[in-house]
């Protein structure tokens, strides 16, 4: 058996099978630390750990049913300060407004620090992340968003340069500059920032007006769960994220990011609630996710014509491996918006269950540009064979593994 480490945070860390079966490993497994059993019955091929020390080596080993197992040596990344949140005044009985508190503790947290939410729920609304933190939420503890749209801060889609020449674009809707309502959760111009833990991000949307007149700005458009815009370095690992605004996991104009074993689930019928959504965004890893949604399971966009003719960004150098795309409109889309481009592209080991269709490029007519150099080397859908090598865990469903 390999083992490969994915990340390593200060508290928590990712790892990963390496073999061919598509995202459910080829037996169940159980995983052990420094000879401590902390896993049993594991079943995928990508699994975390957490309430880890920092700046700690630690001695991996996994078991499985069959006999097979690995070994791995790993080290936690060192944390400079632990900031407890609940000493800010948090209060956990999921109607207080907590937006103040928390933001407290997310602005004055020294570099190489974390953040650390307990067990309890926390209503909020938009929070923004500082760089070179942490922020970790406690199994436990549910970030509950707030549902008066009124609270929420809008960005605004052009910021004017003193220049008068020039100009930055922050809020954005479908591909171009408008005023937006901020995600609950944003990483702007920051860099090396991480989320995770065992904890939940709800953005609770299916409790507010967010689904009604969605085709009609009020106020601003739309919110997403998680947003960023120009970051880098930004790992999003283990949470749980649910009934978002629309969008679910939103970065744009980012590089290094890694979207690491969350669980994303959105009610069926909820509109324009996309899993993932990386905007001219490069160097992006997509690993380990469970994707049940209202609309498409992951899109790759780059703008629509004003932007990519502006920008000139595409969305480039993105990994996508061993995911569960178990409820969408589309498996892996690109597009609509993709007017910078997309390129490179890797997907592999990657399950579609129920989705309505497999991978699907979808250029927005006429001035769009398709994604460029694409080859499918593998489609094996329900109910027909498979072509190439690669084993699949469950014949029902199917794989797609796409080279851009």
């Amino acid at each position: 058996m390999k083992l490969a480490l994915v990340r390593a945070c200060t508290r928590s860390a990712c790892f990963e099978l390496q073999n061919n079966t598509c995202y459910t490993a080829p037996a169940p497994f159980r995983v052990q630390l420094n000879g401590q059993t902390v896993l049993e019955a594991c079943c995928t091929n990508v699994f975390s750990l957490f309430s880890l020390e920092p700046g700690k080596t630690y001695h991996l080993e996994v078991l499985a049913t069959d006999g097979d197992t690995g070994t791995l040596d790993f080290a936690t990344a060192a944390e400079s300060f632990f900031v407890d949140a609940s000493r800010y005044g948090l209060v956990n009985d999921g109607v207080t407004d907590n937006t103040a508190f928390l933001q407290a503790a997310l602005s004055t947290c020294p570099p190489g620090g974390t953040v650390y939410v307990p067990a309890g729920t926390y209503r909020t609304q938009s929070l923004f992340l500082c760089s070179n933190t942490t922020l970790y939420l406690e199994k436990g503890c549910t970030l509950l968003g707030g549902t008066d749209r009124r609270e929420y801060p809008i960005l605004p889609g052009v910021l004017p340069c003193a220049d008068e020449q020039h100009e930055a674009y922050l809020g954005g809707w479908e591909g171009n500059p408008l005023d937006c309502f901020a995600g609950l959760i944003n990483v702007i111009n920051a860099e090396n920032v991480t989320i995770t833990g065992e904890g939940c991000i709800n953005a609770n949307a299916d409790n507010g007006d967010w689904y009604q007149h969605i085709k009609v700005k009020l106020i601003a458009w739309r919110p997403r769960l998680f947003f960023t815009s120009k970051a880098k370095n930004v790992t999003l690992h283990g949470v749980e994220v649910c009934n978002s605004f629309s969008w679910t996991i939103h970065p744009t104009y980012s590089d290094g990011v890694n979207i690491l074993q969350l669980q994303i689930h959105n009610r069926a019928d909820s509109p324009n609630t996309d899993g993932i959504d990386p905007e001219s965004c490069k160097n992006v890893n997509i690993i380990g996710d469970s994707i049940h949604v209202g609309d498409d399971c992951i899109a790759l966009k780059s703008g629509k014509l004003f932007l990519g003719t502006v920008m000139h960004t595409p969305c480039e150098n993105v990994t996508i491996r061993n995911c569960n795309l178990n409820r969408g409109h589309g498996g892996l889309v690109i597009g609509s918006e993709m007017s910078g481009g997309v390129k490179n592209v890797v997907m592999t080991q990657c399950l579609m269950d129920h989705t309505d269709r497999g991978t699907v490029p979808r250029p927005r007519p006429p001035h769009q540009a398709p994604p460029r150099s694409r080859q499918e080397r593998r489609d094996r859908r329900a109910g027909v064979p498979q072509r190439g090598n690669a084993p699949c865990a469950d014949p029902i469903r199917h794989q797609h593994v796409l080279l851009l």
